[in-house]
Parts: C-alpha cells; structure tokens; sequence
C-alpha cells in the first residue's frame, strides 16, 4: 500500500511540475485611460479581452452604492463619464466568469485644476500633461516560485488524505 502511495504521489508531483503554463489559471490586466470620460479596458494577462465582463463604478463619495453599472464589450472595452465635481479614487470593479479585478483611479475636481490645452496646473502651480497617460496596475498571476509551492500543497493534502483513510481502524 505504501509502495502505491509513494508511487501515486511521484507521480501526481511530476505531473504538477511539468505541466504547460496554459493549463493554469490566468490573472486579469485592467488598464484606463483619463480624458473627459475614462476608457477602462479590461483582458486576462493572456492578452485575452475579457468580453462582456460586468462592470461595477464606485464614486469616491459614496462607496456603498454603485455610481454606475454595465457590461464590456466583446474587446474588453467600457468607458464612462465621471462627475467631474467629485475628487478622489473612482472605484472600477470588472469581472466576468470567476475571474475579476478593482482598479482605483485618481480623479481630481475641476475646482482644483484649470484647464490649459492638454496641459493641466494643479494648486501648487505644477503642469501636469496626464490627461492622456495609460496606466497600467499589477499582474496577479503566479510565477513558478509560487505554482511549485500549490502544486506541493496539492500533492501533501492528497497524502494527508490518503494516509487518514488508509490507517488501521482500531
């Protein structure tokens, strides 16, 4: 018995290791771009489009309720008009399938920058050209470091399970 278990085991841990990276899990990649309304496209780290993945908008004044709701695209593509009044991170939640991620986008109120051409000067008279910046958050995908450690869990949670029911009943 013992020798079935190790052999399984072997087995199971030479098959997590060596399996193509495609077969695991995906991360999501959400990007925006600020203009006078913000274009949020949204694709797995695959460079998939995340299409028709719901969209949830949170306003920075009032985090409980939705300031908007709505549905990407087939490209991953959602775009919306904040209230140009309400300075502060705009909360933009966008899942579809499982899979999903929040970005926060800085937004400052039209009381506190003047408009000049594509150039913007905050209160502390510093030109800013943001206006037409890509933005790019983190990858949360795995790197091997961290998919040789899940699929060692894996394989000790399969052994723990197979020794606690092959053990002698007394």
């Amino acid at each position: 018995m013992l020798k079935k278990l190790l052999w399984f085991s072997s087995a199971l841990i030479l098959c997590m290791t060596t399996t193509p990276l495609k077969t695991f899990a995906h991360g999501v990649v959400v990007e925006y771009e600020k203009l006078k309304t913000i274009s949020v496209v949204a694709q797995y780290d695959t460079g998939e489009p995340m299409s028709n993945a719901q969209v949830i908008v949170h306003a920075p004044n009032n985090t409980d309720k939705p300031y908007l709701r709505g549905v990407a695209d087939e490209n991953g593509n959602f775009s919306f008009t904040p209230d140009e009044n309400i300075a502060g991170n705009w909360t933009v939640r966008v899942t579809t399938a499982g899979h999903g991620s929040i970005i926060n986008i800085p937004m400052e109120s039209t009381s506190q920058t003047m408009m000049s051409g594509d150039t913007s000067i905050n209160s502390n008279g510093n030109t800013n050209s943001s206006q037409n910046s890509r933005q790019n958050q983190g990858q949360s995908s795995p790197n091997t470091a961290q998919r040789l450690l899940m699929a060692v869990s894996g394989v000790w949670g399969f052994v723990g399970t197979a020794l606690f029911f092959s053990r002698p009943k007394t």
